[in-house]
């Protein structure tokens, strides 16, 4: 999309991006993995497919930094390029330097307060379920085909799983949970792994 965009249409993605992810960072209460959720959902909008999310998920796992900040470069430079990646991690960043800053002039003062401490009670089982939805979805477009989604994969499993990516979500599951495996090894090596399928 980037190749077809003037300079005034990509001045506007930008700030489109800025204020998006500026929003995001304002409300993503949780951490990384919470926002994710309201990331997919705002990318959708600037044309992000569900299989560059799900690519986007992969390297948050071997690239360094917050998912937060990983995810909106992503999006902003699929969107727009190296401009739309500085808008968005920009607009992301900016909301969380405001309000740790603000925040910690004040916690002392807040820290018993029954009113914030009800606040937190709240947000905390909302994060859970925003990490739930946004696996949810990551998972519909790896583990399912092309069209396929959780209701289809009652009808007819047999064609609707991709039984390679099921396969390293299971292991992967397995050797992570039960045996402590490392996460950033298990992604390399299941890296590894879909790289010799393709060439073989």
């Amino acid at each position: 999309m980037l190749g077809e965009m003037t300079l005034g249409v990509l001045v506007l993605e930008c700030l489109k991006l800025l204020y998006v992810f500026f929003k995001i960072g304002v409300v993503g209460f949780g951490g990384g993995y919470a926002m994710i959720s309201m990331i997919m959902t705002e990318s959708l909008k600037f044309g992000i497919t569900l299989p560059q999310l799900a690519d986007l998920n992969a390297l948050d796992m071997v690239v360094p930094g917050p998912i937060a900040i990983n995810a909106a470069t992503y999006v902003g430079y699929l969107h727009a390029g190296f401009w739309g990646a500085l808008a968005a991690t920009i607009g992301i960043s900016v909301p969380s330097l405001i309000i740790v800053t603000l925040v910690m002039q004040s916690i002392e003062r807040y820290r018993h307060n029954q009113i914030m401490a009800g606040f937190l009670t709240g947000v905390k089982p909302a994060a859970v379920g925003l990490i739930v939805a946004a696996s949810m979805t990551i998972a519909s477009g790896i583990l399912f085909r092309d069209g396929a989604h959780f209701l289809t994969v009652l009808a007819n499993p047999l064609t609707t799983i991709s039984w390679f990516a099921t396969a390293v979500f299971v292991i992967a599951a397995v050797l992570n949970i039960r045996y402590k495996v490392s996460p950033i090894l298990l992604t390399l090596l299941a890296g590894i792994a879909g790289a010799l399928l393709s060439i073989f």
